[in-house]
C-alpha cells in the first residue's frame, strides 16, 4: 500500500514537471514570435527611416527648392523673363488640337488595318 502511494506521488509529481516543462516551452517559443515580430517591425521602420531621409535631403536640395518657386510662385532668375499664358486662350488652343484627333472605335480601327 505504501509502495502504490508513493509510485501515484511520484506520478504526479512528474506529471507537474511535464506541466510546468510544457508550460514553459510554450512561453519561449511566444517570445521568440514576438521578438521576431518585433525585429521585423524594427527593419520596416528602419526602411522607412531610410526613405524618409532620403527625400529631406532631396527636399533640402537648392535644386528642388528652385523648381518649387518657379512651379508653384512663379519666380525667376534674375535676367529671366517669365511668360504666362491667358488660360482662356490656352483652353483655345488644346481644345483645337484635341478636336483635331478623332478615335475611332477599336473595332473599326482594326476594320481600317485589315481592309484598307
Amino acid at each position: 500500500m505504501l509502495k502504490k502511494a508513493i509510485l501515484v506521488a511520484v506520478l504526479l509529481l512528474g506529471l507537474l514537471v511535464a506541466y510546468n516543462l510544457l508550460l514553459q516551452i510554450t512561453n519561449a517559443t511566444r517570445s521568440s514570435d514576438r521578438l521576431s515580430e518585433a525585429a521585423d517591425r524594427v527593419y520596416k521602420l528602419e526602411l522607412e527611416n531610410r526613405q524618409l531621409k532620403a527625400k529631406l535631403a532631396q527636399i533640402q536640395s537648392p535644386q528642388f527648392i528652385e523648381e518649387q518657386a518657379r512651379n508653384k510662385l512663379g519666380l525667376g532668375k534674375a535676367g529671366e523673363t517669365i511668360v504666362v499664358i491667358a488660360e482662356e486662350k490656352l483652353k483655345q488652343v488644346l481644345g483645337s488640337s484635341q478636336s483635331a484627333q478623332v478615335r475611332l472605335p477599336n473595332f473599326l480601327g482594326w476594320w481600317k488595318v485589315f481592309n484598307p
